[in-house]
């Protein structure tokens, strides 16, 4: 993890916005909410999988497979310890709430047999969030529910951060997809934007941390899944936030190669009242 910082203890929203906009990778150790949640979603996993998450791919057919997961997935968006645990959480890094506006919490489910790989439920390609949002001041927040290693994990490619690249974003369409959500159709569609070119594997470094630990950084990091262990499964949450302060004062990443046609907001709601964000 030489590649991430280690942050001591809470930092105010200003700095943790300088710093991740300037390309840091920070990380809390061991945060309460955290281990709350980890606990919480070991219990939902197991269950929905009837056992052992991990080795879950063992026991159930692909489509078997993939229904238990989507199911799991909606059960993490409705479920309130899980939700409640992860805003704390976000306090507990010193992230302020009054402002903040976040893209309400996600399971992420990495199989390890292509045959059990599903829309949103497979390795990504790598990509930056900001071609998608279009918003320099989104900071990602992942944590693993259980322990990961570096050839399951998330991966970054540290020196393309303010390095353009060639890319899709030009010809994705935030609301080409929601049309086509709305229709039934969204598979016809990318789910992302992302990169059209091969970048040297060296300049590619997996961040390994443990459950209970968070990490945050710009949604201008380059970055996407790497699944070369396939011993087990990878299970992660994760979300995006957006704070008005460092909309108002002009703090953000650099947009180096972003082409996408529009800002996308609507991703984001309050931490507290649910209200949109408008920008």
């Amino acid at each position: 993890m030489n590649l991430a910082t280690l942050t001591p203890g809470p930092r105010d929203t200003h700095a943790i916005g300088d710093a991740a906009f300037s390309g840091a990778l920070l990380v809390w150790r061991r945060l309460p909410a955290l281990l709350t949640l980890t606990a919480r979603a070991d219990v939902l996993l197991r269950a929905g999988f009837e056992g052992d998450p991990l080795n879950a791919e063992q026991r159930f057919a692909p489509d078997e497979y993939l229904k238990r997961v989507r199911r799991l997935r909606a059960a993490f968006r409705a479920d309130e310890i899980i939700n409640v645990a992860f805003k704390r959480a976000l306090t507990e890094t010193g992230l302020g709430a009054g402002d903040c506006f976040w893209d309400p919490l996600q399971l992420r489910v990495v199989p390890t047999q292509g045959s059990h790989h599903g829309r949103r439920i497979m390795p990504l390609p790598a990509h930056r969030d900001n071609w998608g949002s279009n918003i320099g001041q989104q900071v990602n927040w992942w944590s693993p529910i259980y322990p990961v290693g570096a050839g399951r994990s998330i991966l970054f490619y540290p020196s393309y951060f303010d390095r353009a690249v060639a890319n899709s974003s030009a010809e994705w369409d935030f609301d080409t997809l929601k049309r086509l959500m709305n229709e039934g159709k969204a598979d016809q569609y990318p789910v992302l934007p992302v990169l059209t070119e091969t970048l040297p594997a060296d300049t590619a470094e997996a961040v390994v941390i443990e459950p209970g630990d968070m990490l945050a950084f710009s949604g201008q990091h380059l970055h996407g899944s790497i699944a070369t262990d396939t011993s087990a499964a990878r299970f992660s949450v994760e979300s995006r936030t957006v704070n008005l302060g460092h909309v108002t004062s002009g703090l953000a990443a650099p947009n180096v190669d972003g082409r996408a046609p529009r800002v996308v907001p609507d991703w984001f709601e309050h931490v507290v009242s649910g209200e949109r964000l408008t920008l």
